[in-house]
């Protein structure tokens, strides 16, 4: 029994060197470039649309620079680690520092707060209006596995889910108390990355899932956010603390940081940034 932990241990810490090694082998497939005025921003996947959306309106207004948002996730982690090596000018993470990750010499720049929720696709899923947690924590177990059982149509659920490492997948754990140590079977699919579960919500019928308030709105009315307890998820129920899961998009300068960083992050924190956000759905942080 103790050999069986010792290697189980073992696996996961080579598990976690190989996940370092692939993040940084994401990080050098980002474009460098040495000429002035170009910024590379990369990091968690539920950042991108947004950020890329700020940077666009940025370089439209300030046309010398040009902000590079890689289009491929490498994750929050990756954010932290390129930003802390200097192979990112701004790393993305949507979730806030970890401790161990505190000492790294971070500067952190949370931009927004966004409702985290549980998406269905509104084209087979018109009811119900909401779930209980309980409901939910049953449905990602297999013990609710019809629509009907929760007040909806007679047909089977089929449960989306993130990877455990995620910054989506953490935060639920974290806000959510039965879905903390929730054991998911294999009928739950694992959607690797947010444009995979934005895809999959929106073209899967019956389909359930873990999204953000950025990803309904960018879906043309194809993903329906459910009430959770009965709360309604919403900027304003962010903003009031009353809705419980809510994701923390950070930017995050390591080694460099550029006056072209600091002009982009307080364009964000201006009333033309701090309107994008708001048009996504989100509530800004810090603005001026």
């Amino acid at each position: 029994m103790l050999e069986t932990s010792e290697r189980r241990l073992r696996m996961r810490k080579n598990a976690g060197v190989l996940f370092t090694v692939l993040l940084l082998v994401g990080l050098l497939s980002v474009p460098l470039s040495s000429s002035a005025g170009v910024l590379k921003v990369a990091g968690s996947g539920g950042m991108i649309s947004l950020v890329t959306e700020l940077a666009d309106a940025y370089m439209k207004a300030h046309p010398e620079t040009r902000i590079e948002v890689k289009q491929k996730s490498i994750e929050a982690k990756g954010g932290i680690i390129g930003a802390s090596k200097g192979l990112l000018d701004i790393g993305m993470a949507a979730r806030n520092l970890k401790e161990s990750e505190k000492s790294l010499g971070l500067e952190v720049h949370e931009i927004a707060r966004v409702a985290l929720v549980i998406g269905v696709n509104a084209d087979t899923v018109k009811t119900p209006e909401g779930i209980t947690s309980e409901q939910l924590c049953n449905i990602y177990t297999g013990k609710i596995k019809n629509w009907q059982e929760v007040g909806g149509v007679d047909r089977p659920i089929k449960p989306l889910t993130r990877p455990d490492a995620d910054s989506t997948k953490v935060t639920v754990r974290k806000s959510v108390p039965c879905f903390r140590d929730l054991k998911e079977p294999s009928e739950v699919v694992v959607m690797p990355k947010s444009k995979d579960m934005f895809r999959a919500l929106m073209n899967t019928p019956y389909a359930i899932g873990l999204t953000d308030l950025v990803a309904v709105g960018r879906s043309g009315g194809k993903i329906r956010a459910l009430k959770l307890d009965g709360i309604v998820p919403s900027p304003e129920t962010v903003r009031s603390g009353r809705w419980p899961v809510v994701k923390h998009l950070n930017l995050l300068l390591g080694k460099k940081r550029s006056k072209e960083a600091y002009d982009f992050i307080s364009f964000i924190r201006s009333p033309e940034g701090q309107a994008i956000i708001k048009k996504n759905m989100a509530v800004p942080v810090g603005g001026r």
